[in-house]
């Protein structure tokens, strides 16, 4: 895509119709020669559901999801490492102009007792699917769990699959309204277990511990420097 078709499109969608939903197509045509051999999904419109699970993991469905081209779209009552390797990372994409959350506001929220929604939300979708392209159309940042332990594997699957049991059992009983607390579970080992979140430009891979949020800025204007976004873009490692 070149800088000038981006940016009259850009314009239209502020002119006509300024919704997330608007930049989907854009974000994905942007990421497409570096994921040719990989699978985007427009899952936002999911339902939690024996084959919606998956996709919504521990917070929410993402925008885009990148997937294994063998990848299966199946139901399942519990998920598994191997259906969870599936996924390869997603796309989270906010409308134009609405902010997005920094590097210390992240690693904040790491340390909270709660969260609110938003919160959550991105935290919840870093952990499950591991590596986010999170951008509103102007700011572009590249957030992945680097070394990501076995045991933080085990603890984030645990986690979701008793999400999957309690809403399950909340649908045998109509008059239960409370949702599921994932992140009271999450802290619970999070405790006794460091995750850190780390800037790229201060992340030595040699000299930091497993479980680390590793937050790359691309750019917080794509259109200053278009070449250099796009060589950015495609040097992620999917």
């Amino acid at each position: 895509m070149t800088k000038e078709k981006y940016q009259k499109e850009i314009e239209l969608i502020k002119a006509q119709n300024n919704t997330e939903i608007e930049l989907y197509l854009l974000a994905t045509e942007i990421i497409q020669p570096m994921t040719g051999e990989l699978s985007k999904r427009y899952v936002f419109n999911r339902k939690k559901s024996k084959k919606g699970n998956i996709y919504y993991g521990l917070s929410s469905f993402p925008d885009i999801a990148i997937l294994d081209k063998d990848f299966k779209d199946i139901a399942r009552d519990e998920i598994k490492e191997e259906d969870w390797n599936g996924l390869i990372g997603s796309l989270e994409i906010k409308a134009l102009g609405n902010k997005l959350f920094n590097i210390n506001e992240i690693q904040e929220c790491l340390s909270k007792k709660e969260v609110t929604q938003d919160e959550g939300q991105l935290i919840g979708e870093i952990l499950w699917y591991k590596k986010v392209l999170y951008t509103n159309g102007k700011e572009w940042n590249y957030i992945y769990i680097d070394k990501y332990s076995q045991e933080l594997k085990e603890i984030v699957l645990k986690i979701v699959n008793a999400r999957i049991t309690f809403e399950k059992s909340k649908a045998d009983k109509t008059y239960q309204k409370s949702e599921y607390d994932w992140w009271s579970e999450f802290k619970k080992f999070k405790a006794n277990h460091k995750i850190i979140c780390k800037d790229i430009k201060d992340y030595k891979e040699n000299e930091t511990e497993e479980d680390c949020i590793v937050y790359d800025c691309i750019t917080k204007n794509c259109m200053d420097d278009w070449d250099g976004f796009i060589r950015k873009i495609n040097e992620i490692n999917w």
